[in-house]
Protein backbone atom coordinates (compact mmCIF):
# COMPACT_ATOMS: atom_id res chain seq x y z
CA UNK A 1 0.00 0.00 0.00
CA UNK A 2 1.54 3.33 -1.38
CA UNK A 3 1.96 6.15 1.78
CA UNK A 4 0.05 9.08 1.41
CA UNK A 5 2.61 12.02 0.76
CA UNK A 6 1.06 15.01 2.97
CA UNK A 7 1.61 19.00 2.23
CA UNK A 8 0.53 22.05 3.79
CA UNK A 9 -3.80 22.83 3.30
CA UNK A 10 -3.01 25.25 1.47
CA UNK A 11 -0.66 23.90 -1.09
CA UNK A 12 -3.31 21.04 -1.31
CA UNK A 13 -6.68 23.67 -1.74
CA UNK A 14 -4.28 25.36 -4.64
CA UNK A 15 -2.28 22.98 -6.64
CA UNK A 16 -5.23 19.61 -6.31
CA UNK A 17 -8.48 21.28 -5.56
CA UNK A 18 -7.92 24.40 -8.04
CA UNK A 19 -5.57 22.54 -10.22
CA UNK A 20 -3.07 25.83 -10.63
CA UNK A 21 -0.08 24.95 -13.05
CA UNK A 22 1.85 27.55 -14.69
CA UNK A 23 1.86 30.17 -12.39
CA UNK A 24 3.66 32.70 -10.90
CA UNK A 25 4.88 33.42 -7.02
CA UNK A 26 2.45 36.59 -7.38
CA UNK A 27 -0.76 34.50 -8.77
CA UNK A 28 -0.49 31.72 -6.29
CA UNK A 29 -0.31 34.37 -3.38
CA UNK A 30 -3.35 36.02 -4.89
CA UNK A 31 -5.20 32.55 -5.21
CA UNK A 32 -4.21 32.22 -1.89
CA UNK A 33 -5.09 35.42 0.26
CA UNK A 34 -8.69 35.16 -2.12
CA UNK A 35 -8.99 31.68 -0.72
CA UNK A 36 -7.98 33.06 3.07
CA UNK A 37 -10.61 33.53 5.32
CA UNK A 38 -7.95 34.73 8.25
CA UNK A 39 -7.25 38.08 6.46
CA UNK A 40 -3.27 37.47 6.33
CA UNK A 41 -1.27 40.03 4.91
CA UNK A 42 -0.73 40.13 1.53
CA UNK A 43 3.27 40.49 2.38
CA UNK A 44 3.43 37.49 4.63
CA UNK A 45 0.91 35.66 2.29
CA UNK A 46 3.89 36.21 -0.13
CA UNK A 47 6.72 34.58 1.70
CA UNK A 48 4.33 31.88 2.92
CA UNK A 49 3.82 31.03 -0.50
CA UNK A 50 7.07 31.34 -1.69
CA UNK A 51 8.67 28.65 1.47
CA UNK A 52 6.06 26.57 0.52
CA UNK A 53 7.04 26.52 -3.46
CA UNK A 54 10.40 26.30 -2.80
CA UNK A 55 9.88 22.82 -0.33
CA UNK A 56 8.01 21.80 -3.48
CA UNK A 57 10.47 22.41 -6.18
CA UNK A 58 13.69 21.16 -3.76
CA UNK A 59 11.30 18.02 -3.50
CA UNK A 60 11.18 18.31 -7.37
CA UNK A 61 7.38 18.78 -7.35
CA UNK A 62 7.15 21.67 -9.35
CA UNK A 63 9.81 22.43 -12.17
CA UNK A 64 11.06 26.53 -12.62
CA UNK A 65 10.73 28.15 -16.05
CA UNK A 66 11.76 31.82 -16.98
CA UNK A 67 13.81 34.23 -14.72
CA UNK A 68 13.21 36.71 -12.64
CA UNK A 69 9.98 38.18 -12.09
CA UNK A 70 9.10 35.97 -15.18
CA UNK A 71 9.21 33.01 -13.29
CA UNK A 72 6.48 30.50 -13.50
CA UNK A 73 5.95 27.02 -11.94
CA UNK A 74 4.51 23.95 -13.17
CA UNK A 75 3.73 20.55 -11.68
CA UNK A 76 5.77 17.70 -12.32
CA UNK A 77 4.96 14.39 -13.52
CA UNK A 78 6.31 13.07 -9.76
CA UNK A 79 3.56 15.53 -8.34
CA UNK A 80 0.73 14.49 -10.33
CA UNK A 81 1.41 10.68 -9.87
CA UNK A 82 1.86 11.39 -5.27
CA UNK A 83 -0.96 10.53 -3.35
CA UNK A 84 -1.30 13.62 -1.48
CA UNK A 85 -3.47 14.74 1.52
CA UNK A 86 -3.66 17.57 3.33
CA UNK A 87 -1.33 18.11 6.76
CA UNK A 88 -3.95 20.70 8.42
CA UNK A 89 -7.32 18.95 7.24
CA UNK A 90 -7.10 16.82 10.51
CA UNK A 91 -5.79 19.31 12.87
CA UNK A 92 -8.75 21.80 11.68
CA UNK A 93 -11.28 19.95 11.83
CA UNK A 94 -10.40 18.89 15.50
CA UNK A 95 -10.36 22.63 16.60
CA UNK A 96 -13.35 24.02 17.41
CA UNK A 97 -15.14 26.39 15.44
CA UNK A 98 -13.21 29.09 15.66
CA UNK A 99 -14.73 32.42 15.88
CA UNK A 100 -14.58 35.24 13.25
CA UNK A 101 -11.76 37.53 14.03
CA UNK A 102 -12.53 39.92 11.74
CA UNK A 103 -14.64 42.09 13.64
CA UNK A 104 -11.17 42.81 16.20
CA UNK A 105 -9.29 43.82 12.51
CA UNK A 106 -12.05 46.03 11.83
CA UNK A 107 -11.99 47.70 15.93
CA UNK A 108 -8.37 47.77 16.00
CA UNK A 109 -8.84 49.71 12.38
CA UNK A 110 -11.24 51.96 14.03
CA UNK A 111 -8.87 52.73 17.38
CA UNK A 112 -6.02 53.59 15.11
CA UNK A 113 -7.78 55.90 13.50
CA UNK A 114 -9.46 57.36 16.12
CA UNK A 115 -6.46 57.66 17.87
CA UNK A 116 -5.20 59.60 14.99
CA UNK A 117 -7.74 62.34 15.11
CA UNK A 118 -7.24 62.40 18.76
CA UNK A 119 -2.93 62.82 18.38
CA UNK A 120 -4.09 65.65 15.68
CA UNK A 121 -6.04 67.29 18.56
CA UNK A 122 -3.45 67.13 21.10
CA UNK A 123 -1.06 68.98 18.50
CA UNK A 124 -3.63 71.71 17.59
CA UNK A 125 -4.38 72.02 21.14
CA UNK A 126 -0.70 72.64 21.90
CA UNK A 127 -0.23 74.96 19.32
CA UNK A 128 -3.41 77.34 19.91
CA UNK A 129 -1.83 77.54 23.62
CA UNK A 130 1.75 78.53 22.30
CA UNK A 131 0.17 81.18 19.98
CA UNK A 132 -2.02 82.43 22.28
CA UNK A 133 -0.68 82.01 25.70
CA UNK A 134 -3.65 84.07 26.78
CA UNK A 135 -6.45 80.56 26.23
CA UNK A 136 -4.14 78.42 28.03
CA UNK A 137 -6.36 78.14 31.20
CA UNK A 138 -9.38 77.63 29.03
CA UNK A 139 -7.46 74.74 27.13
CA UNK A 140 -5.29 73.40 29.42
CA UNK A 141 -8.86 71.11 30.44
CA UNK A 142 -9.51 70.06 26.88
CA UNK A 143 -5.88 69.33 26.09
CA UNK A 144 -5.57 66.71 28.95
CA UNK A 145 -9.15 65.80 28.54
CA UNK A 146 -7.46 64.53 24.82
CA UNK A 147 -4.10 63.51 25.76
CA UNK A 148 -6.34 60.60 28.35
CA UNK A 149 -8.38 59.68 25.43
CA UNK A 150 -5.38 59.13 23.31
CA UNK A 151 -3.46 57.04 26.03
CA UNK A 152 -6.85 54.85 26.10
CA UNK A 153 -7.19 54.72 22.72
CA UNK A 154 -3.48 53.57 22.03
CA UNK A 155 -3.82 50.78 25.18
CA UNK A 156 -6.87 49.51 22.30
CA UNK A 157 -4.95 49.50 19.78
CA UNK A 158 -1.99 47.76 21.48
CA UNK A 159 -4.45 44.92 22.79
CA UNK A 160 -6.25 44.13 19.52
CA UNK A 161 -2.47 44.22 17.74
CA UNK A 162 -0.98 41.98 20.17
CA UNK A 163 -4.60 39.69 20.22
CA UNK A 164 -3.97 39.52 16.00
CA UNK A 165 -0.24 38.56 16.12
CA UNK A 166 -1.44 36.20 18.58
CA UNK A 167 -4.07 34.74 16.43
CA UNK A 168 -1.96 34.70 13.11
CA UNK A 169 0.84 32.66 14.74
CA UNK A 170 -1.47 30.44 16.19
CA UNK A 171 -2.81 29.88 12.31
CA UNK A 172 0.37 29.58 10.92
CA UNK A 173 1.39 26.23 9.53
CA UNK A 174 4.40 24.86 11.05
Amino acid sequence: MKRSTKISAMMHKLLIEREMDGFSVVELRDAFVSTDNSGTDPDEARRMVYRQIRRFTDNEWLRIEGKGREKRYFQTKQFKTLEVSSKDETTRLSLPASPDYSVLISECSQYRAELEIVLSEIDEYQSVIHRFGELETKLKPLLEQAKERSAKLLGKVNVLTNTLNTISEQVKPC
